[in-house]
């Protein structure tokens, strides 16, 4: 008797993210500022132009000379620590591409 072989099944190749160096790191969203502790903004957008209280909030204003970004932390009480839970865009006219074009260019600003 011949022994015949399993067919062999082809494995996905591995997932390979684009190479950041070729096109740059992608631009951040501001979806991504919710959630964020104030060491990760720091990382992201570098230090606040001002900080000041509006209880129960701490507020981080950065800005330009064409917007501002307010960052509104509040405590998270499971892990203790200041996170951000809204932002608000001062100058974007409410248009979500100018929302995003302001919040790329403190970005920018940072990486300068």
């Amino acid at each position: 008797m011949l022994a015949t072989a399993e067919p062999a099944t082809a494995l996905p190749a591995p997932f390979s993210p684009p190479d950041a160096s070729a096109t740059g790191p992608a631009a951040p969203q501001t979806s991504e500022l919710i959630g964020l502790d104030q060491p990760g903004v720091t990382r992201l957008l570098g230090a606040a132009a001002e900080q000041f209280e509006q209880p129960p909030a701490m507020v981080w204003r950065y800005k330009n000379t064409a917007c501002e970004l307010d960052l509104y932390f509040y405590l998270d009480l499971r892990s203790s620590r200041m996170r951000t839970l809204h932002y608000a865009l001062k100058g974007d006219g409410g248009d979500t591409a100018r929302r995003q074009d302001c919040f790329k260019s403190l970005h920018a600003a940072r990486s300068n």
